[in-house]
């Protein structure tokens, strides 16, 4: 598959002003250069002495044919005002380019900063670049959703600079009013970003009737496979059913790298061991076998929320609501921890209602960290990804924003665009105003701009509880 691009357009009216100048000049000089070249010509054959001497005449002439390349070269770079954002990095047009226009093209790392500069008359989006000369962009310059789109771009690709807080109050605005049928691009430079960052491997899933730990563990079949890791349901001495969550790292990987994941992996698959929750599934042991990791998980029986949602479609506020104060009171019971443990992976597969219609935890994200950490990729499901997360700095209101993201998903039947804040009014207007900001809190861009805590969020989900109607018996 061919590396994604993302074109946009920077509408500029004095560049528009000076291109207009110049493709209507250079007519003129189209129409005088040939009268000269033929006074030249003249002269040459004729004798000096009739007209003027040619000597006089070439040095004009060279200088109209000058100008007529300095002319069509200007049409081309003031006609050029595509912003072009890709993996690689950001090129702007001639007439928005650093060190006037000599440089162009700018790979991330050479990215410093960027920010949003407002005054009386305009908004600025400014880019701080490594060589010293900022490139300034004009707001008003842009087509909206494109504009959005830039933004959307400077956050999957641009990880590293520092962002000003004010955009993100930007591309909040511009999501609000943005034609929502152009989300799905947005969606595509999450997902090549995803799939770049992957490294390619040989990796297979484990068969059914495949044994484990000298037979007490048998594969019955694969849950679910994907990337490096894949979930299967096992029996465990020939009688219980367990889950088994598998990762794999590709012997390519730095042995250094790869130790200190381990290391990691098995730190925090003992912390998950001594948790004792009855909505959290048990962590009851951690081995490794053939170079794959594995964690294997107490097994709950029921229908995760994600099947629930796609057969019976968009859920009522006041079940949402409900199902939000179960799924806080878990977080809270995690993020208590010492050191707090980080979910990594709260989306609507991993929640599940067993048979009495209570919420249960069924997985954590420590083998999508351990993958992160030994291969350098991201494992995830990526619309409900925190932008930091992406970047690597998972932290407690990571949790929230995934939270958020599920209560989208539970509300509208649809997945929310990735590193975006998400409003539900917006796919469904008759959510309430009051959930609509809820779910927004929650997945706000910038971390500090996030409700901070589940226990801030129980109390923002009982005071939109309070407005609803009874939950549906």
């Amino acid at each position: 598959m061919a590396d994604l691009e993302v074109v946009v357009r920077y509408k500029s009216r004095p560049a528009k002003i000076a291109l207009t100048a110049v493709v209507a000049l250079l007519p003129i000089w189209g129409i005088i250069l040939p009268g000269y070249l033929v006074l030249l010509l003249v002269s040459i054959f004729v004798g000096v002495n009739t007209f003027y001497e040619p000597i006089r005449l070439l040095g004009p002439v060279l200088g109209m044919i000058l100008v007529i390349i300095v002319g069509v070269k200007a049409v081309l770079n003031l006609a050029d005002n595509r912003i072009v954002l890709s993996k690689l990095g950001i090129e702007f047009p001639f007439f928005l380019g650093s060190t006037f226009g000599l440089r162009r093209t700018f790979s991330w790392a050479t990215i410093r900063s960027v920010q949003l500069v407002e005054s009386e008359k305009k908004r600025e989006v400014v880019v701080h670049t490594t060589d010293g000369f900022p490139v300034y962009m004009d707001v008003s310059c842009f087509a909206p959703e494109e504009l959005e789109q830039m933004l959307v771009g400077l956050d999957v690709w641009a990880v590293n600079c520092k962002k000003d807080p004010a955009l993100e109050l930007l591309q909040d605005e511009l999501q609000t009013s943005s034609d929502k049928r152009l989300l799905p691009s947005y969606t595509a430079m999450w997902e090549s970003e995803l799939s770049r960052r992957f490294s390619s491997t040989a990796y297979v899933p484990l068969e059914p009737g495949h044994v484990l730990q000298d037979g007490k563990l048998k594969v019955v079949n694969q849950l679910s496979f994907g990337g490096l890791s894949a979930v299967y349901l096992c029996q465990r001495n020939e009688r219980d059913l367990v889950i088994l969550k598998e990762a794999v790292v590709p012997g390519d990987n730095q042995n250094e790298t790869k130790q200190k994941a381990m290391e990691l992996f098995v730190r925090e698959a003992r912390i998950l061991m001594q948790l004792d929750h009855p909505a959290v599934v048990k962590v009851l042991d951690h081995f490794v076998e053939n170079d794959r990791q594995y964690l294997l998980i107490e097994y709950r029986g029921g229908q995760d929320l994600s099947q629930f949602v796609k057969q019976n479609g968009a859920q009522s506020e006041a079940k949402v609501l409900g199902w939000a104060l179960e799924i806080v009171g878990i977080l809270e019971y995690l993020h208590a921890q010492e050191p707090p443990i980080i979910h990594r992976d709260v989306t609507p597969d991993n929640l599940v209602l067993d048979p009495e219609g209570a919420i249960v935890m069924i997985d954590f994200g420590a083998a999508n960290e351990f993958l992160g950490q030994a291969t350098g990729t991201l494992v995830g499901k990526q619309s409900f990804i925190a932008p930091e997360q992406f970047r690597g700095k998972a932290t407690v209101q990571s949790d929230l924003y995934a939270l958020g993201c599920t209560l989208f998903y539970l509300l509208t039947a649809q997945e929310p665009v990735p590193l975006s804040v998400s409003h539900p009014r917006i796919s469904l207007d008759s959510v309430a105003e009051s959930v609509d900001s809820l779910v927004a809190s929650l997945t706000a861009m910038e971390v500090e701009d996030r409700i901070q805590s589940a226990a801030d969020a129980r109390s923002r989900i009982l005071a939109c509880l309070a407005q609803c109607q009874p939950v549906e018996a």
